[in-house]
């Protein structure tokens, strides 16, 4: 958890939720998404470059890739960071203290294991609005290659799971309240604060079984997201 994610809220929807200031070209071009995978690229909203208080909506490949990587292939084991090690491991911990995002979400996508096996559910705000997974975010540069340009990559937090999700999977990501999002992106908050805002309850969430075509990461129309039959 968390392997597979929807996001199909259109660009100035998630203008509107986030307060956007500055939005990255290349965010304009992700379509909606409704079966995101790991090592693809994803829309996630940072802190300004020159205010911290301005929000900008940028791309970033989902697999965080710490400066000190040899190359992106370490990206597709970490694209979840497990929010009781988060500021120790070595692969987070500068990320959790300089470079925290914010990855926007419709809806998430879990497998309950069951005597018939492994079934998938989507979950998803109950109010249908928008997720917040609290996240990391990384900027990579090739140092064997001349010019190389920066990679950004992000990695979405998780912690145990909650409530009725605790029936169909033991972690789900870290979802924050909109009362916390400006915590989660302050760079001047202490550990204690952002403990906390990953502590508070997790918006109230939905979920109902899916059909078993989101498995196949080239599936992704908006039939993955309708309830099975």
């Amino acid at each position: 958890m968390c392997g597979r994610y929807a996001n199909f809220l259109a660009e100035q929807d998630l203008i509107d939720a986030f307060a956007i200031a500055t939005t990255a070209d290349d965010a304009r071009l992700i379509p909606p998404r409704y079966n995101i995978a790991p090592t693809q690229l994803v829309q996630i909203v940072r802190p300004g470059r020159e205010d911290p208080s301005a929000r900008e909506l940028e791309t970033a490949r989902w697999g965080l890739v710490p400066a000190w990587a040899k190359d992106l292939s370490i990206g597709s084991k970490i694209f979840n960071a497990r929010i009781e090690t988060i500021a120790e491991k070595p692969s987070f911990r500068t990320a959790f203290v300089k470079r925290r995002c914010i990855v926007p979400a419709s809806g998430y996508y879990e497998w309950q294991t069951g005597p018939e096996g492994r079934a998938p559910y989507f979950i998803h705000p109950a109010d249908d609005g928008v997720l917040a997974f609290a996240g990391l975010f990384e900027l990579w540069k090739d140092k064997a290659v001349a010019d190389a340009p920066w990679v950004v990559s992000c990695t979405v937090v998780t912690n145990d799971a909650r409530g009725d999700m605790r029936s169909i999977h033991e972690r789900q990501p870290v979802m924050l309240t909109r009362e916390n999002w400006d915590t989660w992106l302050d760079p001047t908050a202490t550990p204690d604060d952002l403990f906390a805002a990953a502590a508070d309850p997790t918006p109230e969430l939905a979920s109902y079984r899916v059909g078993k075509a989101v498995g196949t990461v080239k599936n992704d129309d908006p039939s993955l997201v309708e309830p099975a039959e």
